[in-house]
């Protein structure tokens, strides 16, 4: 089973005041949870903060060290990993220029002087998390240190769902989200480990064009509405297109696609006043049942039941404040 679960949601800050200045200001369309600094120091990995965000053609980052807090934590280690999935850029890592593109992955500890620049013409989609802790990074400690944490891979799709997974764990109403995201994160590590370690292997066209399929679908699921059309646009047969995407992604591209329409439904429900129907007709459902139906198939409850449940969320963090 993959393990994407896709939820575009708006911003959630836990503790407003910190996270304003956690994160950056100059992207969009950003999808970030703060779950704030350890008060302790210890050995267990935890989450401090996860995100998606688009890099605005501007984007220039330029930090001496990050995090910055002011809790006294002077011992504490933290790592930050991001991860490219669209769009290009320039990293100045340790004083070493590295190219960004899709499938790049850094990593940065606290302290690391790190310059992200976007690229104008391509803006940048990328990923991120910020971990507090000693963890399964030291396992790969050592290709981190030769290769200046700078990593370029072909096969990214279970990257994505990964870091997909922790996003919509991030929002959950459970007393248990931070430490699941914190063992998702250690998953993470180790795949990325798994990745990196693999690098030195040919990379094969059914993987380029794999990763091809992946970004194109992520850009236009909008207006796809079969795989014959998908197939089509990238120019492949439709059974070769789903041979690879059983190989690379454990499941079809049409539940793919799905669960990508049923995410961006999702984030209007949530943020939105729009009825059911309305919704149903931006994502290109003519048939208000079928759209019901599929977005049961992906969250297992029914879009009015989504709806009543934000509702009951947002009543009751307004009587807690």
């Amino acid at each position: 089973m993959p393990y994407l679960l896709l939820i575009f949601v708006t911003i959630l800050s836990v503790k407003k005041i910190e996270d304003t200045e956690h994160f950056s200001k100059q992207v969009t369309d950003a999808r970030q949870t703060f779950f704030g600094f350890p008060k302790t120091e210890h050995n267990k990995l935890s989450v401090v903060s996860v995100g998606c965000e688009r890099c605005l053609p501007q984007y220039n980052l330029d930090r001496k060290s990050f995090p910055q807090h002011k809790f006294g934590l002077s011992s504490c280690e933290f790592t930050t990993c991001e991860f490219v999935f669209e769009g290009e850029g320039i990293l100045t890592l340790n004083g070493k220029e590295n190219h960004l593109n899709p499938g790049s992955i850094f990593m940065y500890g606290k302290g690391i002087p790190h310059q992200i620049k976007n690229s104008q013409g391509k803006p940048m989609l990328k990923y991120f998390i910020v971990c507090a802790g000693d963890h399964s990074l030291h396992t790969i400690e050592p290709s981190i240190k030769s290769n200046s944490g700078f990593f370029q891979i072909r096969s990214f799709g279970e990257i994505m769902e990964l870091f997909e997974l922790i996003l919509s764990n991030a929002t959950n109403d459970s007393q248990f989200r931070h430490s699941i995201c914190s063992s998702l994160a250690n998953a993470l590590f180790f795949k990325i480990c798994e990745k990196v370690n693999s690098l030195n292997k040919a990379g094969s066209r059914s993987q380029n064009t794999y990763n091809r399929v992946l970004q194109h679908m992520r850009n236009n699921y909008f207006h796809i509405k079969s795989m014959k059309q998908l197939a089509k646009e990238v120019n492949i047969d439709p059974a070769y297109l789903s041979r690879i995407f059983r190989r690379f992604h454990k499941e079809t591209p049409y539940k793919f696609l799905i669960r990508l329409k049923m995410s961006h439904a999702a984030s209007l429900l949530l943020k939105s006043d729009e009825l059911v129907k309305s919704v149903a007709y931006e994502i290109g459902f003519q048939n208000q049942f079928h759209f019901s139906r599929c977005f049961k198939s992906v969250y297992g409850i029914s879009p009015e039941k989504f709806i009543q449940e934000r509702v009951y969320q947002q009543n009751h963090e307004q009587i807690q404040t």
